[in-house]
């Protein structure tokens, strides 16, 4: 007789049976024998037909990801650029994006950069990220850039990007900039102004932009035909003038009616209350009986005034009396 316990039939239930073939359905294929060992590295990105690496499968994601690869990013693992050029993003360009994205898909790749942790930090394609969010896509298509070697070169190459696609408005750098200098990522106006090759006095009156308030702003925003640098500044002097409930009404009123900045600009003049005019008058000073007075009389008008000052009650009475006998008939 052997020494070996018999065999034993275990049963195993059916649940045990199906969660075992759901975990071996998700477990990767290693080595599979159609790719070679370098294919992924190797294969062009279509990024016409919205083909990049996929970042979210069960391994590593970002594992030999390099830059140049273009990689279907998990959005969890994208990061907004810290120092975004942009400074306002609309609900209506949110949303606008929302339907491309849903009708067309991701016609265009954002850039980024691989950071230490692990995930893409974005470059520029912030509004596509954004309109991915609100239409609960799973990814946003990213090619890999160099890592920027300093915090000026991260912002400059994203604004960039976007004056390259007109989306940078001066409401935009008025904000940033502002930003930039009080993070001392800039030392100086000046020093900005050089970097970005711009006119020194030019970014000192986008900067002025910033001094509206939030809610205006937010309101001149989603007209993108005020959105120039002369319909803004003429916007600013009129809210300077005006105050804010005023000047949102004229927001709204120039983007229905089409004005241009010469148009704001005439009606904050129409409205500035001119200083009140000093008619000229030849002067002569009086004394009679002690009291001392003037007569004046003015070019404009005909006008003449008299003036005496300390006289007694019957010395008022008697010039009364003589300036009423000059006047036979009193006026109605």
């Amino acid at each position: 007789m052997s020494g070996k316990a018999p065999f034993r039939k275990r049963v195993i239930s059916p649940e045990a049976v199906a969660r075992a073939e759901a975990s071996a359905a998700e477990a990767p294929i290693n080595g599979d024998p159609r790719l070679g060992a370098d294919y992924e590295a190797i294969r062009p990105a279509a990024i016409g037909e919205g083909a990049g690496r996929d970042l979210g499968s069960s391994q590593d994601p970002l594992h030999g990801a390099v830059v140049g690869d273009v990689v279907n990013a998990p959005l969890t693992r994208v990061k907004s650029n810290p120092l975004n050029p942009r400074a306002v993003y609309t609900t209506a360009a949110v949303d606008e994006m929302v339907m491309s994205l849903q009708a067309n898909g991701q016609q265009v790749a954002a850039t980024g950069f691989l950071d230490e942790e692990g995930n893409v930090v974005l470059i520029e394609g912030e509004t596509r990220l954004r309109g991915a969010r609100a239409a609960g896509l799973p990814t946003l298509r990213i090619e890999l850039r160099p890592k920027p070697d300093s915090d000026q070169k991260l912002y400059e190459s994203a604004r960039a990007a976007n004056v390259d696609r007109r989306d940078q408005t001066p409401l935009d750098d008025a904000i940033r900039w502002n930003d930039l200098l009080i993070r001392k990522v800039y030392p100086t106006q000046v020093a900005l102004a050089n970097a970005l090759g711009l006119k020194e006095d030019l970014v000192s009156r986008t900067r002025n932009l910033a001094s509206m308030p939030h809610k205006m702003i937010l309101a001149v925003s989603e007209y993108p035909d005020l959105l120039t640098l002369k319909m803004l500044n003429a916007i600013r002097e009129f809210f300077d003038q005006e105050g804010e409930e005023e000047t949102l009404d004229l927001i709204h009123l120039a983007a229905k009616t089409g004005m241009g900045y010469r148009d704001v600009v005439a009606k904050r003049k129409m409205a500035q209350k001119p200083p009140g005019k000093r008619p000229r008058a030849a002067k002569e000073d009086l004394s009679y009986k002690g009291a001392k007075g003037q007569i004046k009389t003015f070019e404009e008008g005909g006008r003449l005034e008299l003036v005496l000052q300390g006289l007694s009650k019957e010395d008022s009475d008697n010039i009364k009396t003589k300036i009423m006998e000059m006047f036979p008939e009193k006026a109605a």
